[in-house]
């Protein structure tokens, strides 16, 4: 079967400072460089990334290039909690418990602050009554404050209420505002967005199934290293047409002109998924570099 190419358009998305740090700090404690990547991922965390937020918590829990300091860990792990980072709240509860205690309730001046419309306490009521933390669980009122705090532009919120949309957890299932607000955290640069959006195009839930914008934001998401999306990129990219390479070698660009930088080079007979084409450019993944890029359509078979 041969798939109909799907007209991509180029999205310029600029890594911020956050994720920089965070991918600096995951190179640095590959390489065994604990102290380089504490360093790295505290400046990410002090900017609000949560996965840098959870990972710096994960570094003073095991003591690696720090003492051990419990304490830090926990304030780590809770502000994660607060970003929206998935495991961040079972690593609290277990750090808590594991001392002795219980798993923390959530903050009794939240109901209040929420009220105001403070954005950061409506996320954190919202986790709350998803969870069953402090409060008894209600996926309602959770929806209700996810959807308060997402149309403040709170990612997080964004992404959590995309979610139940999609599950019909605490509203009625709604496919199209699901992928309304995968998108705008998506949009926003954010991974778990990027991802389940790229999700709804592959499932072709409330959109006609299109692989090459699957493709598109599992890229996207897998870059900031999220391993789910790599894994669903990889399903995705064997949907796309390949084209090869015509050329002794080809300048892979940003961007879909000369004007953007080069970010990489191909040789003759590479074959190279194309997710669609546009004024003489076509939109590329590179596997290699596992990346997305831009090549002159003319220097592809």
């Amino acid at each position: 079967m041969k798939w109909k190419l799907a007209v991509i358009g180029f999205v310029g998305f600029h890594a911020s400072q956050a994720v920089a740090d965070l991918e600096q700090g995951m190179d640095e404690y590959r390489r065994g460089n604990f102290a380089s990547a504490l360093y790295e991922w505290r400046r990410s965390a002090e900017q609000g990334d949560a996965e840098s937020q959870f990972r710096l918590a994960g570094m003073y829990e095991r003591g690696e290039g720090t003492s051990q300091d419990l304490e830090k860990a926990r304030k780590w792990y809770r502000l994660a909690t607060d970003s929206g980072y998935p495991e961040a709240r079972e690593k609290l509860d277990e750090l808590n418990q594991n001392a002795g205690g219980e798993a923390e309730e959530a903050p009794p001046g939240d109901l209040r602050a929420a009220e105001r419309g403070e954005p950061q306490a409506q996320l954190r009521l919202a986790l709350a009554y998803l969870e069953g933390r402090g409060v008894e669980r209600d996926d309602a009122l959770a929806a209700r404050w996810f959807e308060a705090a997402a149309s403040q532009g709170v990612i997080p919120a964004q992404n959590n209420l995309g979610s139940l949309y999609e599950n019909g957890r605490g509203v009625e299932q709604d496919y199209a505002k699901a992928i309304h607000w995968y998108r705008e955290a998506a949009q926003a640069g954010d991974p778990f967005g990027q991802n389940n959006l790229g999700a709804m195009y592959a499932q072709g839930k409330g959109v006609e199934r299109n692989h090459a914008w699957a493709v598109f934001w599992f890229a996207m998401a897998a870059q900031q290293g999220n391993e789910v999306a790599a894994e669903n990129l990889a399903s995705s990219l064997q949907h796309l047409q390949t084209r090869q390479v015509r050329v002794d070698a080809a300048n892979i660009r940003a961007g879909n002109s000369t004007d953007y930088e080069a970010i990489g080079r191909v040789q003759r007979n590479e074959r190279l998924p194309v997710l669609g084409s546009a004024d003489g450019w076509s939109q590329v993944y590179l596997p290699r570099q596992e990346r997305l890029g831009w090549i002159a359509s003319s220097l592809l078979e």
